[in-house]
């Protein structure tokens, strides 16, 4: 990290995206200091003038700025893993994970590190033995992950918290609508008493629930999010019901488009020259691998019911713009694995192609985002907001995909790397 000389620093030129929704600002004046945003407003004469004395300042004219990007539901085993996602310029992200104090060690890792995003866990990852997420992955071994009654399920749910979880996640799913049989599905009374619990306990709570059915349980027995899209069309009942509360609403669309058609949305992925070139964190091998037919093949094996989730891609846009244009708040996850930290602006562009402009896109993956892993200190480039965000050479808002030509990442008001530069 590059350690600033000047208590008060000040960004001037670029045109300024501040993550709340509201109309970019051209020859922006975005002012910094300890580590939060002062002011971000025009670089008129007076805002100029108005700068403390020995304030250095940062001519990035012709670039854009936008807050750091958020990934409300992601996957990492290894501080490798947030390397890698960070260079995509995500600053923050919702990491789902088996193990709470694994992930509690991890998110406070990650307030002392300026090259991966802050880690904000939803632990442990409920499920049953033999379901998703209980088929040998490793398990909790401060608490039981496969509770039994609810008496044991509050327990397990008062263990996270007193480990430091924020948040759980319930498999609520018996994932027959991918794989080639249905899986054991946690009962329902026991998802109602770690729901209950967590909202007594003050945590948030995810629910992995795909099938409509599942959705309208998670959200009747209080989930704050759903961590993927409905398969289904939803009904006005229960978008009354997630506006009301909110829910908030993850639509991973990217998941649901790779196993549609795992080929052709890696090819896809790979036709756009940012990724493919060196220092983007995908090796020369890698790549290779995701174009073998033996990659895309395996996936069509693993999960034979990509038709049924092709037949079901015209529902999941329909129920995100159904969801947006009610108010419910739509935040940006991916839980991408072949392509983790890229997956964000690949999500972002999926927004774009429902119907979302390329602004509401972008707020989906700050603000809303933020909010939903209860991060009230992130999320824009508002006075008093934390100072993360990027530079960019390319616009946003004409490409949304430009958010991946990076200039700079900055975590925390200091400068950090490595960064995804664009050959000019």
């Amino acid at each position: 990290m590059k350690t600033l000389l000047a208590a008060t620093l000040a960004l001037r030129g670029a045109t300024l995206v501040d993550g709340t929704g509201a109309p970019p600002v051209s020859d922006a004046l975005l002012v910094i200091r300890d580590g939060h945003v002062v002011s971000a407003s025009a670089a008129t004469p007076q805002a100029i003038q108005a700068l403390p004395p020995g304030t250095k300042v940062v001519d990035v004219a012709g670039k854009w700025i936008i807050p750091g990007l958020i990934d409300a539901h992601i996957h990492a085993e290894n501080n490798a893993d947030l390397k890698g996602i960070f260079r995509w310029g995500v600053t923050s992200i919702r990491l789902m994970s088996e193990d709470s104090k694994l992930a509690a060690r991890f998110a406070a890792g990650s307030r002392r590190r300026s090259d991966v995003p802050d880690v904000f866990p939803a632990a442990p990852i409920f499920t049953v033995n033999g379901g998703w997420f209980g088929q040998g992955q490793y398990g909790d071994v401060n608490l039981d992950r496969f509770p039994e009654s609810p008496e044991g399920a509050r327990e397990a749910v008062r263990k996270a918290k007193a480990l430091g979880s924020p948040e759980i996640k319930l498999m609520l799913d018996d994932m027959a609508w991918c794989l080639p049989r249905p899986l054991p599905r946690m009962r329902p009374e026991i998802a109602a008493a770690l729901l209950d619990e967590a909202r007594k306990q003050g945590m948030r709570a995810s629910v992995h629930a795909p099938e409509l059915a599942n959705a309208l349980e998670a959200v009747a027995g209080g989930a704050t999010a759903l961590a993927h899209g409905v398969l289904d069309p939803i009904d006005g009942k229960m978008v009354a019901a997630m506006k009301a509360r909110p829910v908030f609403y993850i639509p991973t669309m990217d998941i649901f488009e790779f196993l549609a058609d795992t080929r052709g949305f890696v090819d896809s992925v790979l036709s756009d020259p940012m990724v493919t070139r060196p220092g983007t964190g995908f090796s020369a091998e890698l790549i290779a691998l995701y174009r073998t037919k033996g990659y895309s093949d395996g996936y069509r094996r693993r999960y034979p019911g990509f038709e049924n989730v092709k037949r079901h891609l015209p529902s999941l846009y329909a129920n995100l713009r159904t969801l947006h244009a009610a108010g419910v708040p739509v935040a940006l996850g991916t839980d991408m694995w072949a392509f983790p930290g890229l997956s964000v602006s690949i999500e972002m562009d999926l927004y774009v192609r429902a119907g979302l402009t390329p602004l509401e896109a972008i707020r989906a993956a700050t603000q809303t985002a933020a909010r939903s892993v209860g991060a009230a200190d992130r999320g824009t480039l508002e006075p008093g907001r934390r100072a993360d965000f990027l530079v960019l050479s390319a616009d946003p808002l004409q490409d949304v995909k430009n958010v991946r030509k990076i200039v700079e990442i900055w975590k925390n008001g200091e400068t950090a790397g490595p960064r995804v530069q664009p050959k000019n």
